[in-house]
């Protein structure tokens, strides 16, 4: 994340790209950063320890999700998607009122 990209979503980031961390510094609501603690407790970690385990889980689930789809399109056959969804396909029946593409 860039340095704008920080100042805008409230977050002081210290990077130094010597190390293999980088320090982001985020404010939450009162009742989230309570709720993290809690979670954090009961875990037996720390909240850092905490946000870093569901950021990495909530990273990988999206790059898994990114990479299932590429692959599945990949295999794609875009003639007969458009013979079934695409707009100039025959048969069918005509939008009903109210689903008229502008």
């Amino acid at each position: 994340m860039d340095r704008q990209h920080a100042d805008d979503a409230g977050l002081d980031l210290a990077y130094d790209p010597h190390m293999s961390d980088a320090a982001i510094t985020i404010r939450l609501p009162e009742d989230m950063a309570a709720e993290l603690a809690r979670l954090a407790r009961e875990d037996g970690v720390t909240p850092e320890e905490m946000l870093v385990s569901m950021t990495k889980r909530h990273v990988g689930s999206i790059r898994s999700a990114k990479e299932f789809f590429a692959e599945r399109a990949k295999g794609a056959d875009m003639e007969a998607f458009d013979r079934v969804f695409g707009l100039n396909r025959e048969g069918g029946e005509p939008p009903r009122p109210g689903d008229e593409v502008d």
